[in-house]
């Protein structure tokens, strides 16, 4: 764990625009598909995600807030059935290409979209940061416990703003019926870190 607490000083898109239709504008989208770094480094995390989830392969697996499909473009290739959910048609439009099984909606209303139990694992990489409202974070972690088989697990890469609002998410989820752990790669560089919540539905 991080032996300090620290902030993030610098100001993140999710900051500045509030809502992710703002932010990732068609140009936007289209620089975003085009990036080799961004690629590689979404497949990156999901290499982690999944080393973290220790699934077998074959499990049914909901990717939130897929975007363009890079994270769950390995899930797939590695074995998965992986099913990417996003709230920007046009992001889906690029995933829909690599074929790859996604769907429209808000990650905020799963109860609405999928099945009671319907998932081995969620996972996510890189959406959660734009949620910052307590309630919001509720209605994700109760609609992940409703889709989530009993004993299914979750992982969740994000960008917190603060160790402190790290810390708000984690309680929020236990507060759901998780149980798990935090886990942070390259803690000590801000450059480097990674923030993972890694759990499993109790």
């Amino acid at each position: 764990m991080v032996k300090k607490r620290w902030k993030v000083k610098i100001e993140r898109p999710e900051e500045v625009y509030g809502d992710p239709s703002l932010y990732y504008t068609e140009e936007e989208i289209e620089r975003y598909t085009r990036s080799g770094g961004m690629r590689r480094a979404q497949e990156r995390i999901a290499h982690r995600i999944l080393e973290l989830l220790e699934l077998k392969k074959g499990s049914r697996l909901l990717d939130l807030g897929c975007g363009v499909g890079f994270t769950t473009k390995v899930y797939q290739e590695e074995g998965y059935e992986a099913i990417g959910l996003d709230i920007l048609p046009k992001m889906l439009e690029k995933a829909k290409e690599k074929g790859l099984k996604v769907r429209e909606g808000d990650m905020r209303e799963l109860s609405k979209l999928f099945e009671r139990e319907e998932f081995d694992a969620v996972v996510s990489a890189s959406a959660l940061q734009w949620m910052k409202e307590r309630e919001d974070l509720k209605k994700l972690a109760s609609g992940i416990r409703y889709v989530l088989k009993r004993g299914g697990k979750l992982v969740i890469q994000f960008y917190p703003k603060s160790e402190e609002e790290l810390w708000k998410v984690a309680r929020i989820f236990k507060g759901q019926g998780f149980e798990g752990e935090i886990v942070i790669d390259n803690p000590d560089n801000p450059r480097k870190r990674r923030i993972y919540l890694s759990m499993k539905a109790k």
